[in-house]
């Protein structure tokens, strides 16, 4: 994939089912090990849609939900909530790039626009978020855009399953704005 096939932009209520569909595939390839099973091999794209509509249909303005599309096919999404907690800041609660579009700069530019967005409300407020411990690869991109680990916790995932989550923070969105495009 060319890096400039990429568009991004805010997303739709029509986008609630490409959103759920990847979140489920990313779950699915990432998870597996960590989230049970049975959670994993149901119908987790309906659950994940009910999730997704009620967070697109009538979103707060303190939630953000951008996309990345190439060929009109949704490769990617975050979603972010401004001011979410008060003592970590805002939250980056989901980062998800298809397989095929990883290593092309979709979730570094994902985060970039996150960053712009939170830095224009909530400039001075922290950005943190919650990855696996066990997911390497996503820890290593997170700490080359910045983050800093600040915690490991043991946390009740979606499904039932227990698992050790790492909280990355970073101090200001700006930090998020001012990665560089090398970042993959």
């Amino acid at each position: 994939m060319r890096t400039n096939a990429f568009v991004y932009r805010g997303a739709q209520p029509s986008d609630a089912v490409a959103i759920a569909e990847l979140h489920a595939q990313s779950w699915r390839e990432s998870y597996r090990g960590s989230f049970r099973d049975e959670f994993l091999d149901g119908d987790l794209p309906a659950e994940r849609l009910g999730v997704w509509r009620g967070r697109l249909d009538g979103a707060p303005d303190d939630q953000l939900v951008d996309v990345a599309t190439a060929g009109g096919e949704l490769v990617g999404f975050v979603c972010a909530y401004g001011d979410h907690d008060p003592r970590w800041g805002s939250l980056i609660d989901n980062l998800h790039v298809a397989r095929a579009a990883k290593r092309h700069g979709v979730g570094a530019a994902l985060m970039r626009r996150a960053g712009r967005w939170l830095a224009a409300r909530y400039p001075e407020r922290p950005v943190h978020l919650l990855v696996l411990e066990v997911n390497t690869p996503a820890r290593r991109f997170y700490e080359a855009l910045g983050g800093e680990s600040a915690e490991v916790a043991t946390l009740e995932t979606h499904g039932g399953a227990v698992v050790r989550s790492c909280r990355y923070v970073w101090p200001r969105p700006s930090v998020l704005v001012d990665t560089r495009d090398t970042v993959r």
